[in-house]
């Protein structure tokens, strides 16, 4: 059974065939079997060897893994229409501000993030920090309504 966190995420993304997508923290690739059903392209990138080995296990034709941190992601340089992350603590636990720069760069212009977290009666609301994160970077950001998660949109800025 499928956790309803990624259920929602997927759901949340709006997945398209066109669509080339970036997850951050795949973890064992639960997500990224869902969302590699739909889009044109997705890049799962995880910091553990054996989450990256996992999702491999799991994997679709379209999706490629890669063992890497986002704030040290080389190259895809505005690559992506949307990327997404669930229960990725880097964007409420400190500025994030590598990773957010990151994500500048390897969003297209108008691209979109999405942020997903465990539901909202177990956690805290941590959205206060995310959204300020990601203005002062210049994404447009809101908290979008959702009965199973705490969800959290941004828009790369154009140009």
């Amino acid at each position: 059974m499928t956790p309803p966190r990624l259920t929602a995420a997927v759901e949340l993304l709006d997945v398209q065939p066109s669509d080339d997508i970036l997850e951050i923290g795949c973890g064992p690739g639960v997500a990224a079997a869902l969302v590699a059903e739909k889009a044109g392209s997705l890049v799962a990138i995880d910091r553990s060897a054996t989450a990256i080995t996992r999702a491999k296990a799991r994997s679709a034709g379209n999706t490629r893994f890669l063992q890497a941190d986002l704030a040290n992601l080389p190259g895809h340089d505005a690559t992506f229409d949307k990327a997404f992350a669930v229960n990725v603590n880097v964007f409420w636990t400190g500025p994030a501000d590598a990773e957010l720069a990151t994500l500048t760069r390897v969003l297209r212009p108008g691209g979109r993030l999405l942020l997903v977290y465990e539901g909202p009666g177990g956690t805290r609301d941590v959205s206060p920090t995310i959204t300020a994160n990601l203005a002062r970077h210049g994404f447009a950001a809101e908290v979008v309504p959702h009965p199973a998660v705490l969800a959290i949109t941004a828009q790369r800025p154009p140009g």
